[in-house]
């Protein structure tokens, strides 16, 4: 089990040598901003209870997901992060929660603020999205399928007690690309049972409209 020793993280999570995104606050639990958007299916009367324990278990899973990554637990020179939750993609569904991670020293300043399509270019940067669901994995597989024109590496998360279902079915998981990972909300414990090779975007366009999304909500992606 990880946990961040960090101050709260204001909206995003930038770090590396250069600096770090942080409000001087006592907690030590990051706060993963939501877009603000309107969504239809708020509006209507019966709107599914288990949709709220989805965002909670979203929510939960971002916090353990940057404490992982703070932590030096992923290795990798794009350390650099702006996450988001609830990112609406025009035919592809809102996607649960966004990671896009890259590395701080290709730009020529930390605090340089570039074009998108040359912060693609140029930066390279990775963009994970995650689909986190309840228990079912099928619609989860199929929703996260999608996020394959704008991201780079699509993810299904399930409760860990609730995976092994999928498990059974992980041969699918890898024939359409798309990873399943199991998260225990008690211990914060995610385990990676399948993680795809990063590939580009099918979209390029939906992959810069969404970075644009990403920065409007963290304030922390470095493109204008």
């Amino acid at each position: 089990m990880l946990r961040s020793h960090f101050h709260d993280i204001n909206l995003a999570v930038l770090f590396g040598a250069c600096y770090f995104a942080l409000v001087g606050t006592t907690t030590t639990r990051s706060q993963i901003p939501k877009l603000r958007f309107r969504d239809p299916l708020r509006n209507l009367p019966e709107h599914p209870a288990g949709r709220s324990r989805e965002s909670a278990l979203t929510y939960r899973f971002g916090q353990a997901y940057i404490a992982q990554v703070l932590s030096g637990h992923h290795r990798t020179k794009k350390n650099a992060l702006a996450a988001a939750r609830e990112i609406p993609v025009n035919g592809y569904g809102i996607a649960d929660f966004v990671v896009v991670s890259w590395d701080p020293n290709r730009l020529s300043h930390p605090r340089t603020s570039v074009d998108p399509e040359l912060f693609v270019k140029r930066i390279n940067p990775t963009m994970r999205a995650f689909e986190v669901k309840l228990t079912d994995w099928r619609r989860a597989l199929m929703q996260a399928n999608r996020y394959r024109f704008f991201a780079h590496v699509p993810i299904v998360v399930l409760p860990e007690l609730k995976c092994h279902v999928a498990l059974e079915h992980l041969d699918t998981f890898r024939l359409v690309r798309v990873g399943l990972w199991s998260f225990d909300p008690k211990t914060t414990r995610i385990t990676c049972h399948f993680t795809p090779r990063s590939m580009s975007p099918l979209d390029a366009r939906h992959q810069m409209r969404v970075l644009q999304l990403i920065a409007r909500a963290s304030k922390a992606l470095p493109i204008s």
